[in-house]
Order: C-alpha cells, then structure tokens, then sequence
C-alpha cells in the first residue's frame, strides 16, 4: 500500500479496518447498533461496489460501447451501424425489469422475467445435466483392484488397474454411493440387506455431514486468524495503534449503549 495512496489515506483505511473489524466482531456479545450500522454500511458499499463492476463489465460494453459505435457509423453513412440498435431490445428488457419498483407497473417486470429464466434454463440445462448426473455416474467408475505385481499393490486384488491406497479409496466411495442411494430409495421396504445397507448409509451421510462441518468451522477459524494478524500487523506507532484506540472506543460504545439505551424487550 505504501507509496499508492497518500499518508492520510493509508492511515485511514487502516483505522476504518481496525474499527469495523472490531465492531463486527461485537456480534459475538449480542446484536447491537454498532454491529448493525457497520453491517449496514458494509451491505451499502459492497451492493455499490458490484453494480460498478456490473457496469464497467456488462453495461458498458455491451450496451453503451456498442450502440454508441452503432450511432458512430449511421452517422458516417455506414448502414451496418442499424445492426448494432437491436441491443436497444435488451436494454428496454432490463428497464423493465426495475418496473418492480413501482406496484401498479409491476407487472412489466414478469415478461423479462421470465424471459431470463427460460433462456437461463435452457443454456444451462446440458450444463446442470452433466454436472450433476453424468460426471456423478461417472465419478463413481472406479477400479476396485490393484496391479498385478505392483510393490504397493494388494495381494488379495491381484491384477487390475489401480494402486493401493488408491484401491481402498476408490472402495469406500463405491460402497458409499451404493448404501447412500439405497437408504434414500423408498420404494422397497428396508430389510434384511437392503436394510443393512440403508444403515450403513445412514452412517456415510453422517460422517459426511461431520466433515462438512468440520470443515466450515476450519474456514471461519481461519477468517478469524486472517483478521486477528490484520489488527496486529496494522497496529503500527506511525498509525498510532489504530487495534489499541478502536479496542477502547468500540468497548466504550457498548457499554455506553448497554447502560444508557438498552433495553430488556431486545433480548
């Protein structure tokens, strides 16, 4: 960041960091209004920051570029520019889209709508086809045994295409696929194996449901030591320890609104 932005405005991103990070972690304590004013603002200027990006990605070029160039060249006698307006259609669509901001013209807004949705649906049905049933059938395709003579390979699964632990991997998941579709298939009663499987199944949707959690909670953990070396790697003398001044104002904040404005009916 040195020597991109000026002094002053190095020194107050790092205090807008400092304090806005130390408001939102007040959450913790209970929902407040300083929690709620920079989530607020945070909401704000993220929505501001996106729809810029949708108009330097999107707007601009797809529509104002071109159906300026498209006016530059009918203006220079080109008729080729009059194939360039048909965007003028799409731009139309869009505005018609904000018609949901006003209730008596709300019903513009549901041919656009579903315009989108089907032209959404149909690009994307092949797309959502393969991903989420193809490549699943096809992720399941394992080998089960291993070389034949491999040093690492099985003795009892002599001769295939996979290598140890290649092999038991490839197993469990098989395994798991099958007893997790069979618990999840209603149409048969659940006995003898086919109940067997159904619990074994029970049991990979649960440990499956564990290591996605476990795995949430690691990434919030690590958040949490990415905004923690933040603060201290922020926490310089020539900001004049920015994480040590917001700590005390945000910690008087809260006790001030605890004492003064605070009110049992919140809990």
């Amino acid at each position: 960041m040195t020597g991109v932005y000026s002094p002053f405005v190095e020194g107050l991103g790092v205090w807008l960091v400092c304090f806005f990070t130390l408001a939102v972690l007040t959450f913790l304590y209970r929902d407040n209004p300083l929690y709620k004013a920079v989530e607020h603002i945070y909401v704000g200027v993220a929505a501001g920051y996106y729809f810029y990006q949708a108009f330097r990605g999107t707007i601009y070029p797809n529509f104002v570029l071109h159906v300026s160039r498209g006016v530059h060249a009918i203006s220079s006698g080109d008729a080729t520019g009059w194939t360039m307006q048909w965007r003028w259609g799409a731009a139309i669509l869009g505005i018609l889209l904000l018609s949901r901001l006003v209730p008596r013209l709300s019903w513009l807004s549901r041919w656009p709508m579903a315009l989108v949705v089907g032209a959404f649906a149909a690009l994307n049905l092949t797309g959502f086809a393969k991903a989420n049933f193809i490549d699943q059938i096809v992720g399941t395709m394992l080998p089960l045994t291993s070389y034949a003579g491999a040093p690492d390979s099985l003795p009892f699964w002599p001769g295939a295409k996979a290598a140890a632990p290649s092999v038991f991997n490839n197993l469990v998941l098989v395994t798991g696929v099958v007893c997790v579709l069979t618990y999840f298939f209603f149409s048969t009663p659940r006995t003898g194996l086919l109940g067997k499987m159904g619990s074994a199944g029970i049991w990979f949707v649960m440990i499956t449901f564990g290591a996605t959690y476990g795995s949430i909670v690691l990434a919030r953990i690590s958040l949490l030591i990415g905004r923690s070396t933040t603060l201290l790697d922020a926490n310089l003398p020539r900001y004049g320890y920015p994480a040590y001044v917001c700590t005390v104002l945000v910690l008087a904040t809260i006790v001030i609104w605890r004492l003064k404005f605070f009110r049992s009916d919140e809990d």
